[in-house]
């Protein structure tokens, strides 16, 4: 039986139609509130005139673009996480989510510039609860974007095994020195880049490892190096440097947390930071729909339009369905997060998925582009180069799966 014109079912229809290439033909309802919702339609309008113009040429240049940091903050994206009282948001995962999400539809460099600096400061104010007076003078200023914190944990030995630390901070007298290196560290050699939250191994190894601390070490301290900017496949106009600490002396208020308690705390505390990668792979996928339905709206093939072709609909619908995935996932963790229940198994299954879906959907893009998805300037390549990181950061693919194994109770000698 026909529809009739005005049928709920007919017009819904029209009207997911309508959206499908900026929502990802998928709305998810239940997980936002009003507050969501007006954050999401600020930070698309934002992304639209700020983000998106320029964006493949910044990639293209390998520039981090020091204006628009300081339009990020001044948006409020990077303290998000952050109490009232130290001039952040005091929102919630979701917004956070949305934040990384929304601008890598268009910028996955400056998404993950988002991500880092809003967990750091996320971390900061967690780890630093005693240190009141150490808040109040760091991250009203981090929160604007004038001084970026950066999160120095990967050393050029450890890798997926994380907790192998190598850099050490030996006691003496009120202070410590640290002797090592960090590398990979995004937000380190900025303008604005004045700290480090620094991993570190203190004490005697007991059962293998030694305990692993927390400081924030400021990068203009006596001792610390910034190295060269990486040259990298992916996020190429986000900042990434290594870091080296030679003597660096700091005071024993740099200690965040409990003494030995730093790396453990960190990981409990940060079990929630897959979920923003897990959004910038569904931002990633979007771009790459928005790509797709720009090249076939504007050709022709064998008579009829690109988009005609079944093979190129198929595909096309296929990248909407690894959109729709990648954002479900990611919001049911993010949701539950929000509302108090335990996400760890939800973290670790929405980034594996989602980050192997951004790489399928760039896979797809780049070929129904043809030659144009071989060039620099086009998005679906930018986002092809920007995919593969997504497996890597925040845990590889086999983590993750670790992760997921342990909580059904296998692999427990993993």
């Amino acid at each position: 039986m026909a529809r009739e014109v005005g049928d709920p079912v007919a017009l819904d229809m029209k009207t997911q139609s309508t959206n499908a290439f900026m929502s990802g033909g998928y709305a998810l309802p239940w997980a936002f509130s009003p507050e969501h919702d007006s954050w999401k339609s600020t930070l698309q309008d934002f992304v639209a005139s700020r983000i998106a113009p320029g964006a493949a040429q910044r990639t293209i240049d390998e520039r981090f673009d020091p204006d628009l940091a300081l339009a990020v903050g001044e948006l409020g994206a990077y303290g998000l996480l952050v109490p009232t009282e130290y001039g952040g948001q005091g929102a919630d995962l979701r917004s956070l989510c949305l934040a990384t999400e929304e601008t890598a539809v268009y910028d996955s460099s400056m998404a993950v510039t988002i991500h880092v600096q809003a967990i750091s400061l996320a971390l900061l104010a967690h780890l630093g609860k005693d240190h009141p007076d150490l808040l109040l003078e760091t991250l009203p200023k981090a929160v604007t974007g004038e001084v970026f914190i950066s999160f120095g944990l990967t050393e050029p030995t450890g890798g997926t095994d994380a907790g192998h630390i190598e850099t050490r901070a030996i006691k003496q007298g009120g202070d410590w020195i640290i002797n090592g290196s960090k590398q990979f560290i995004t937000n380190s050699g900025t303008p604005f880049s004045k700290y480090v939250i620094l991993f570190a191994a203190t004490g005697e190894a007991s059962g293998g490892r030694s305990p692993i601390s927390a400081f924030l070490v400021p990068l203009d301290a006596e001792g610390v190096t910034v190295g060269p900017l990486y040259r990298k496949l992916g996020w190429r106009a986000s900042d990434t440097h290594p870091l080296f600490f030679n003597d660096v002396r700091v005071p024993n208020a740099a200690l965040l947390g409990e003494e030995g308690r730093g790396y453990a705390e960190a990981l409990r505390f940060l079990t929630w930071a897959r979920l923003p990668i897990s959004a910038m792979s569904a931002g990633l996928v979007r771009g790459c729909l928005l790509d797709i339905d720009r090249f076939i709206s504007e050709r022709r093939s064998f008579g009829k339009p690109l988009g005609d072709h079944q093979a190129v609909a198929f595909q096309a619908a296929e990248v909407a369905a690894l959109g729709s995935l990648a954002r479900v996932m990611t919001y049911d963790g993010a949701w539950k997060y929000d509302h108090g229940h335990p996400i760890q198994q939800e973290a670790a299954t929405a980034k594996l998925l989602s980050a192997e879906a951004a790489n399928k959907a760039a896979y797809i893009a780049t070929g129904l582009l043809g030659g144009y998805g071989f060039m620099e300037e086009s998005a679906a390549t930018r986002h092809y180069q920007d995919a593969r990181i997504l497996t890597i950061g925040e845990g590889t693919p086999e983590v993750q799966k670790m992760l997921i194994a342990r909580l059904l109770g296998m692999g427990r000698r993993l």
